[in-house]
């Protein structure tokens, strides 16, 4: 055994705890490619292990091309007998991988098969197209409950909406069954939910009980939970999107792959033999695609690009990508990076670029943190920032919708969410983060402690970049927003005659999502963190602005005739 922190350390977005003395040290992607900024080389390590690759997540990916640039670097400099050089060592590791491509990206790179520990586990698929996956996974969870032996049911599901109305369903007929036959703890699992919920998940089932978590994609790789026999997949996942024509960012539901599918699948027989049952039938298994395409084809580039600049790679079209993204999504990602400011004319990474890669954030926030010394208003850009970069601080239970509603609506801003944030966080140090208090105000104690970790750790890249942090603008609430628009101007819409809102970037027509508390409410021009697809163009996390902001926010993007 050793201390964390001692020979074994971790180093995620805001906490550190590796130390001099560390040998082993477990990281996420983005840490290891904030390490690069400082040491291009990677000097301080002999061997890296890339976990879960897979996944092919935005970061993983640029870490391939940095890294095996860097191993080409460092065999070179080896040989030629450069003092204090040695050969880095590569291991990329994967479940469910096409090894032959990460071989062959790898300069031919050998391959080792590994045999894992799996249970046979027997598949069932639909006979017909299913129109409702919420209701056949509704039916399959009680027939299995009604006729199977005992052992426990996963159910995946897309995501926290389709989690919470199943659950309600479940516990509703659950609680109808017949007082011979077991119960039936639904539990559901998504990133959202407070610690104490999420550990339900784990916790052994009570007697005479059968459990049934309905999980998003988190169970399917990130987390293992023991006595699980069954599976209910419903095939489909929630995507992030980007379409670099109109700049628009979208969450949409798509099929999974065969390589999700099957590692879904795999869930059922960590312990024992078990069973999967697919919501979907054989032949629409059949037109799935292999993998899921990698982030880097689906995704905003701009931070990114702006990685790949700040470690010294100029030519991003050029760089040695795994999967190449579209030529349209690297140009659109530099323009953005030029309106932000943080390139100059010629494309090279201006002063302000360089300070933007010094946050471990996306560049519109490190943007909004820079303005901030400029507004005055550093202590309100902090607070929001740090309250925006965890999953929500509102914890809405499905039994309680009515009483959260209630409670929530005590801290509105009549200027929309980023302003009833920093509200929420004024009544919290008010009380001094009373449990009693969050729990009446169904305000999530996990997320919010997260939030002001993180609050701690962006008063501290501030301070190292002389930004002052206490910088407070006071009442003047207007010169908060003007700041966050300096680094949102793209997500902004104006109020056009028949009531809706049309966005500025990509002229779509977009709605307030209901959750924000500037639903119904019709203003000159709203600024939003993201537009979510679901049923409509759904606009989350929305402040009021007005229209004559936008060119001083962002001169170079609106002179240039948008």
């Amino acid at each position: 055994m050793t201390k964390l922190g001692g020979k074994v350390g971790y180093t995620v977005r805001f906490d550190d705890t590796s130390s001099p003395e560390t040998v082993i040290k477990y990281l996420t992607d983005g840490m290891l490619l904030r390490e690069v900024l400082s040491d291009e080389l990677l000097l301080r390590y002999r061997v890296i292990v890339l976990d879960e690759a897979h996944e092919r997540t935005l970061r993983t990916d640029m870490l391939f091309g940095m890294i095996k640039k860097i191993q080409k670097k460092r065999a070179e400099m080896y040989q030629r007998g450069e003092e204090g050089i040695e050969e880095l060592k590569i291991v990329v590791m994967s479940a469910t991988l096409d090894a032959e491509k990460f071989s062959e990206f790898f300069d031919g790179a050998k391959i080792l098969y590994v045999s894992g520990r799996l249970y046979p586990v027997d598949t069932f698929f639909t006979d017909e197209p299913q129109s409702d996956f919420l209701d056949s996974a509704l039916v399959t969870i009680f027939q299995i409950h009604v006729k199977n032996p005992p052992g426990d049911i996963l159910v995946f599901l897309p995501g926290q909406d389709a989690i919470e109305t199943l659950t309600t369903l479940v516990t509703e007929y659950a609680s109808q069954l017949r007082p011979t036959q077991r119960s039936l703890l639904c539990c559901p699992l998504f990133a959202a939910l407070p610690p104490a919920q999420q550990q339900k998940v784990f916790d052994p089932a009570p007697p005479n009980t059968r459990k049934v978590i309905l999980s998003t994609n988190i169970a399917e790789t990130s987390i293992t939970i023991p006595g699980i026999k069954y599976v209910v997949d419903c095939g489909l996942a929630k995507l992030r999107g980007f379409n670099p024509k109109i700049g628009v960012e979208s969450l949409l539901l798509h099929p999974v792959s065969k390589s999700s599918a099957w590692q879904r699948t795999g869930r059922a027989g960590r312990e024992a033999a078990g069973v999967c049952y697919r919501l979907y039938t054989e032949s629409a298994f059949r037109e799935l695609e292999d993998d899921t395409v990698p982030e880097i084809r689906r995704c905003n580039l701009a931070s990114a690009v702006l990685m790949l600049k700040a470690s010294g790679i100029d030519n991003v079209l050029d760089f040695d990508y795994m999967d190449r993204p579209s030529r349209q999504s690297l140009i659109r990602a530099l323009e953005e990076l030029y309106a932000l400011g943080a390139m100059d004319d010629k494309g090279n990474l201006s002063e302000l670029g360089k300070k933007m890669a010094g946050f471990p954030l996306d560049p519109t926030y490190s943007k909004v943190l820079i303005q901030s010394q400029e507004d005055g208003c550093t202590l309100e850009a902090i607070a929001i920032v740090s309250l925006l970069s965890v999953d929500s601080i509102f914890f809405m239970p499905s039994d309680k919708r009515e009483e959260s509603s209630e409670a929530r609506r005590k801290f509105l801003h009549p200027d929309g969410d980023h302003l009833t944030l920093l509200n929420v966080l004024k009544a919290y140090w008010e009380v001094k983060g009373d449990m009693e208090w969050c729990k009446e105000n169904f305000i999530n104690v996990r997320n919010m402690k997260i939030a002001l970790e993180v609050r701690d750790q962006l008063i501290r890249f501030c301070e190292r970049l002389e930004i002052n942090p206490s910088a407070s603008c006071g009442t003047d609430t207007d010169a908060v927003l003007k700041c966050f628009l300096s680094g949102f101007f793209q997500n902004t819409a104006l109020l056009q005659p028949d009531g809706s809102y049309r966005s500025v970037a990509g002229s779509q027509t977009v709605k307030i999502h209901p959750a924000s508390s500037m639903f119904g409410k019709r203003v000159e021009g709203i600024m939003y963190n993201e537009l979510v697809f679901t049923t409509k163009h759904y606009v989350r996390g929305v402040s009021a602005i007005q229209s004559s902001w936008l060119p001083l926010a962002a001169p170079k993007y609106f002179n240039n005739g948008h």
